[in-house]
């Protein structure tokens, strides 16, 4: 069975997002000196905690905001 992230690391890579909307996962890996494939992998998780992120048709990311 695959490891689960933990929370203090997927808020920090959610944090990452928020603070360089637009990225790609490569970029956000070198920012927190971890592998690209671990934030690719943590996006479902980020999900699954109800911190959505979206990806555009080149692979960056973006932090997803709901409309007040």
């Amino acid at each position: 069975m695959a490891r689960q992230p933990n929370s203090k690391r997927l808020e920090g890579i959610y944090r990452k997002i928020e603070e360089y909307p637009g990225e790609r996962p490569g970029f956000l890996a070198r920012l927190l000196g971890v592998n690209r494939s671990e934030v690719t992998r943590a996006l479902p998780a980020l999900e699954d905690k109800g911190l959505l992120v979206s990806e555009d048709e080149h692979g960056r990311l973006w932090p997803f905001q709901h409309r007040k």
